[in-house]
């Protein structure tokens, strides 16, 4: 089972229609599901999507993943209502509450509502720490506050965590961003975690060149 973090913007800096992002989403995993290895059947549960289910990139994401049969585990910031209440449109709550229902496992973290960027910090933080592989819908543009997609992005890449990179705002194929060079700050270099850190970095580049052909 591979795991696929997410972090990306809500839907005021998704540029391209939500449809032909969602499209590009679907060929990451796809291919991704693909290279993971043989299983019984074509959508045997090979993906865990870690996700904190905000508004536009986190739910395309969780969409796609389980519409390919995929799994979904579910980060949430804050308290569920109190994370309800940061959303742009209250009409997003009952998907929300859908895509909650349909995770194969979730966990609140309960930051304090009060403290919102602290709150995306962690679960940015968190969504890394349990991610092989980090995919983002992002428009490159600097972030806008803490926790902001550019912060989590660079410090996967500071952890040696391969990162596909979607782009909000040109139509092109998914790319590779900082292809990681050493295991994770902080943690010991056994050889089990080098061997993991090539094994997702080399799986990612076979996917988005695999992608770049096909486009």
């Amino acid at each position: 089972m591979i795991r696929i973090g997410i972090t990306g913007h809500r839907p005021h800096r998704l540029i391209l229609p939500e449809p032909r992002l969602a499209r590009r989403v679907e060929k990451v995993l796809a291919s991704l599901h693909r290279a993971a290895g043989p299983g019984r059947r074509r959508r045997d549960p090979r993906l865990d999507i870690v996700s904190p289910l905000a508004e536009g990139c986190d739910r395309i994401v969780a969409r796609a993943a389980l519409g390919l049969g995929q799994r979904l585990t579910v980060l949430l910031p804050f308290a569920r209502r109190d994370y309800e209440a940061t959303f742009a449109d209250p009409a997003t709550i009952p998907e929300f509450r859908r895509l909650l229902k349909a995770a194969h496992a979730r966990t609140d973290l309960a930051a304090s509502p009060r403290h919102r960027e602290a709150g995306y910090v962690a679960v940015g933080m968190a969504t890394l720490a349990m991610s092989d592989i980090m995919l983002t819908i992002w428009d490159g543009k600097p972030a806008a506050g803490r926790g902001g997609t550019p912060e989590i992005l660079e410090n996967a890449i500071g952890w040696g965590i391969p990162v596909i990179w979607i782009d909000a705002a040109r139509d092109r194929p998914a790319v590779l961003l900082g292809a990681p060079r050493r295991a994770r700050e902080g943690a010991r270099l056994e050889a089990a975690a080098r061997r993991a850190t090539r094994w997702s970095a080399a799986l990612a580049r076979r996917v988005v060149a695999q992608i770049s052909e096909r486009d």
